[in-house]
């Protein structure tokens, strides 16, 4: 878990680098989607209807990603850095809390290790966390500081994420577990595959981009 946060730093602060650059380099996000669409492609041991809904389930995570590059354009940068900002910290917390006070295992036969005193943990620090880093940041994305905008967006960002990211965590596990496997690739030497790296992002900027479809406004 470790590993994983501290992969899932250096990732953010390459995510700022690129969407910081020329107008295309957002795109180039898609690539790791490309890495995880291959890996379900190369786990044998799915049916086809489970690599199907492997695929179809990266797909809609790059169709969320086109939607906020799309919809927030020059914002858009901000937006997916503080997305994998959330979900280190996510990750972060729920690894110590789990540490510290993990007592009752969160789904066992999925990830052995987490517990639900670590997910609590790492939900609570996301959104309290999260939303004072959001509320700092004022301007970027909106005027978080008037009480009219900011709960949308300093609460209802966090929120999502602290629920996402280990539920796709635990997704990514359970398509790995039945695939039986450990690592989901060797693309990342050290960190196993891409969908290892990016399980949480998957479902989290697939439930931001509706997010924004429905609540929030650019």
């Amino acid at each position: 878990m470790m590993q994983r946060s501290l992969w899932g730093a250096v990732y953010a602060l390459a995510i700022f680098w690129i969407c910081n650059g020329r107008p295309w380099s957002p795109y180039l996000l898609g690539l790791p989607l490309l890495g995880v669409a291959w890996e379900f492609l190369q786990m044998r041991t799915l049916t086809m209807a489970q690599r199907g809904i492997g695929l179809a389930y990266t797909l809609l995570a790059g169709w969320g990603t086109y939607h906020l590059i799309a919809t927030w354009e020059e914002l858009s940068g901000f937006i997916l850095f503080s997305i994998f900002i959330l979900i280190w910290l996510s990750d972060s917390m729920a690894y110590v809390g789990g540490r510290l006070v993990g007592r009752t295992p969160l789904a066992p036969t999925l990830s052995p290790k987490k517990t639900w005193e670590g997910a609590i943990s790492g939900g609570l620090f996301t959104l309290l966390l999260g939303s004072a880093y959001l509320v700092k940041m004022d301007g970027p994305i909106s005027r978080f500081s008037e009480w009219s905008t900011w709960p949308r967006y300093a609460w209802l960002l966090p929120l999502v994420i602290a629920i996402a990211a280990p539920i796709g965590d635990l997704v990514g596990s359970k398509f790995k577990r039945m695939a039986d496997i450990k690592d989901s690739g060797i693309f990342l030497p050290g960190h196993g595959g891409f969908l290892d790296r990016f399980d949480s992002f998957l479902l989290s900027v697939i439930l931001v981009a509706l997010l924004q479809s429905y609540i929030l406004v650019a």
